[in-house]
């Protein structure tokens, strides 16, 4: 029987994990379909599975030009289309979802963060796009319920186009990646310290700075990892020794393998202010890592309490999953729990409904294949 052919367009593969949940997701269905990942530049950080086809539209790694030849990606988007019977695809991130909805009758798009957040600086011109072109998609995968009542609600869109589906995690090789060693120097300094850590690009709407000034109200028996860069390491670096935290926080790059910092952490730390769905935390409470995090949008309440609500009034909340603080008021949130942390035991059961083969599944049905 010959099997069916999906595509998935995507703006890139860089290092993100958007990205990496398209890689994953691609690799798990190219055991049963033909898939054609397309990108529109080609910059690629993750290793292309076997059996995936991997067709950048350009040779550019430039977002800038990636946004300038627009029209040239839908003139070369629709010549694929026409040498190619696809079965199904779908899209993942503004850009490409744009696209996709111009080029395809039938789009299938995924909305992967508030839209709240286009409504920020020059990203008001992609919310206008957005609130033209996505209530003509076929489909809108949204990857929380929050964001499922806010897209009905901020593009008047039928409930019936809408559906939500979780990001997953591949916990076979998230189990194999923790057990690897990290740097003696390191894991010497960590030995008898209550040990935070966050994952994640050091950016505006991150917060990093709202952590290490949590972090100077407690005492100093503690060891604070951050992992990643750019580009507000130099900023917070120097913030970091202002505040003379230099002997408790560790600046690392390493985006190959966070899994095995993970594993040696007791808490992870996260303060967001905006998102897309950080699916670090889900990677976080693979690794049975309890989740201290502020009530970013979106997403923030389903990770800790499984559910979501509209009228929060009362922070810190202290659930199974972890703790959700307040965004205006997370310094003091944080303090107040920080003598109760060791009762805190991360609860990762529902993290089976979330592996990759189950989320696969999901998306399987949605395409209908």
């Amino acid at each position: 029987m010959k099997k069916k052919k999906i595509f998935i367009l995507i703006n890139s593969l860089w290092a993100w994990w958007a990205e990496r949940v398209i890689i994953n997701l691609a690799d798990k269905l190219s055991a049963n379909y033909i898939v054609d990942l397309i990108t529109l530049k080609d910059d690629c950080f993750f290793s292309i599975p076997k059996w995936v086809n991997y067709i950048p539209l350009s040779n550019t790694k430039n977002n800038i030009l990636m946004i300038i030849q627009f029209p040239y990606y839908i003139f070369k988007f629709r010549n694929i289309l026409k040498k190619n019977s696809y079965d199904n695809w779908f899209s993942s991130l503004e850009i490409s979802n744009f696209i996709n909805i111009i080029v395809n009758r039938k789009a299938i798009i995924c909305l992967e963060i508030s839209l709240t957040f286009f409504k920020w600086f020059f990203w008001k011109l992609y919310f206008f796009l957005i609130k033209i072109l996505y209530p003509i998609a076929y489909k809108i995968k949204v990857n929380s319920f929050e964001n499922y009542y806010m897209t009905q609600d901020l593009l008047n869109i039928d409930e019936n186009k809408i559906e939500v589906i979780y990001n997953p995690v591949d916990l076979d090789k998230i189990w194999v990646l923790k057990n690897e060693k990290i740097d003696k120097k390191i894991s010497d300094k960590l030995l008898k310290k209550r040990v935070f850590i966050t994952v994640w690009r050091l950016v505006w709407q991150k917060n990093h700075k709202e952590i290490l000034k949590s972090l100077k109200t407690i005492n100093k028996d503690f060891i604070y990892l951050i992992i990643w860069d750019w580009p507000e390491r130099t900023y917070l670096e120097k913030l970091t020794k202002s505040l003379w935290l230099e002997k408790n926080i560790f600046f690392l790059w390493d985006k190959k393998n966070i899994f095995k910092y993970l594993n040696v952490s007791d808490y992870f730390l996260y303060s967001s202010l905006i998102e897309w769905f950080p699916n670090v935390l889900w990677e976080a409470m693979a690794v049975w890592v309890p989740i201290i995090t502020s009530n970013f949008k979106t997403w923030a309440e389903e990770i800790i309490m499984w559910e979501f609500k509209w009228d929060i009034k009362k922070y810190p909340i202290i659930w199974k999953n972890g703790v959700l603080l307040s965004e205006n008021n997370f310094q003091n949130d944080f303090k107040s729990i920080y003598n109760t942390l060791p009762d805190i035991k991360q609860n990762a059961s529902i993290i089976n409904n979330l592996k990759i083969e189950n989320i696969t599944n999901k998306w399987i049905e949605l395409m209908k294949l």
